[in-house]
């Protein structure tokens, strides 16, 4: 069953929150909420936007990963639209147009286009995303600032985390 604009189910309902809260909880640099999000192993498919080969990762070295990058942005937003779904039973897979724009000072820009195909599974309690593939369209800006996300992201998720309210 496809889905494009009227969610009808329980199911579907749960699925697109889960892949808009990936979105949302990676801007907001909330890893332990994004964390939740995935299977215990994740295989991750960046190879169209960095080359390489995917990888199959543990998912908290995979949020230990982008949280020493995704915090030295001064903001992200992935903005995702056109979200399917093809569910069967306990798997589903989801393709959702991306645009992902970082931000660093008044000059440091990097935005990616592309797609994003989930390939996620229903466990006792959730729908967790166990593969991420990121088939880019064009990109602007300059990739460079990267490296200077990673020099910042250390104090940047400290002042973050300082920021969390305790309940």
């Amino acid at each position: 069953m496809s889905v494009a604009a009227g969610i009808r189910n329980k199911e579907h309902a749960r699925i697109i929150s889960n892949i808009h809260s990936f979105a949302t909880f990676a801007d907001q640099s909330a890893f332990a909420y994004l964390g939740r999000l995935f299977s215990e192993e994740v295989v991750i498919d960046y190879t169209s936007v960095f080359g390489g080969e995917p990888a199959t990762v543990n998912r908290k070295a995979l949020i230990r990963q982008w949280a020493g990058l995704q915090p030295g942005f001064d903001n992200t937003l992935h903005n995702l639209s056109g979200i399917q779904i093809e569910q069967s039973e306990n798997h589903a897979t989801v393709t959702a147009d991306v645009t992902a724009s970082h931000f660093i000072g008044s000059d440091g820009f990097w935005q990616i286009s592309g797609r994003y195909r989930f390939e996620m599974e229903k466990t006792s309690s959730d729908w967790t995303i166990h593969a991420l593939t990121l088939r880019a369209s064009g990109e602007q800006g300059n990739r460079e600032i990267f490296y200077r996300a990673m020099e910042r992201a250390p104090q940047n998720l400290a002042a973050k985390e300082s920021r969390k309210l305790m309940l």
